[in-house]
């Protein structure tokens, strides 16, 4: 790697950090997926994984080190690096978004009514949030048919479908890697899987509407920043 492109994530990997710390504070609301989705989407899987490693170690120096979120980071970040860098490689068909965003909305709806095993201080709270999740897809899935014509419109309805997915991806991992590494009991595991929904759910939801928002306002300043 040439000494920009080692410098440009060593910022990226400050910025995300930054990020990170400023709304860490706030339960179900993060931006890091946004910016880094730009991120890799510009410039490509080899600067996304490296910054991916370098924020999954270093973020520990602020909110320590803890093994099974430091494995958790570095597999889901890697993979997220991968993924996004392969999308603003690949033109993904109209069609695979809205089978994606048909199979999340269907599943929120689904879960919604048949209700999770939380305790009965949050079971309307995730209800609620199951029905926010299933109205979000379907109206992105509106919009992706809509505007399966233009290239931004469709680019930002891919982003965000990927986005969105990514996110419950991460608490699925989390639900594996957790139990694994602290060695749960197989109860205690379960109790864990349940209560990782109350996260999934509004980091699920912010994913999506950050990226909606702040996508092709990101890929514009990344696109300037790599003709520096």
């Amino acid at each position: 790697m040439t000494v920009k492109e080692i410098a440009r994530c060593a910022v990226m990997t400050a910025l995300l950090i930054a990020v990170q710390y400023a709304l860490g504070f706030v339960s179900g609301v993060e931006l890091v997926t946004a910016v880094f989705s730009a991120f890799c989407f510009v410039f490509g899987a080899k600067s996304g994984v490296l910054t991916a490693v370098a924020f999954s170690l270093l973020r520990c120096i602020i909110f320590g080190f803890v093994p099974n979120v430091i494995v958790l980071y570095l597999v889901y970040y890697t993979l997220f690096a991968v993924v996004f860098a392969l999308l603003g490689k690949c033109r993904i068909p109209p069609f695979v978004n809205i089978i994606l965003l048909a199979i999340m909305a269907v599943a929120s709806a689904y879960t919604a009514i048949k209700g999770l095993k939380v305790s009965i201080m949050y079971k309307h709270r995730v209800t609620v949030l199951l029905w926010v999740m299933c109205a979000l897809f379907a109206a992105l899935l509106v919009f992706g048919v809509f505007a399966m014509k233009k290239a931004a419109a469709r680019q930002t309805i891919t982003v965000c479908t990927f986005a969105a997915v990514m996110t419950v991806l991460f608490t699925l991992l989390d639900d594996v890697l957790t139990p694994l590494i602290m060695r749960y009991s197989k109860e205690a595991a379960t109790a864990y899987f349940y209560s990782s929904f109350l996260a999934m759910l509004p980091q699920t939801v912010c994913a999506a509407v950050s990226v909606f928002v702040l996508f092709i306002p990101l890929k514009k300043a990344f696109e300037a920043a790599k003709k520096i």
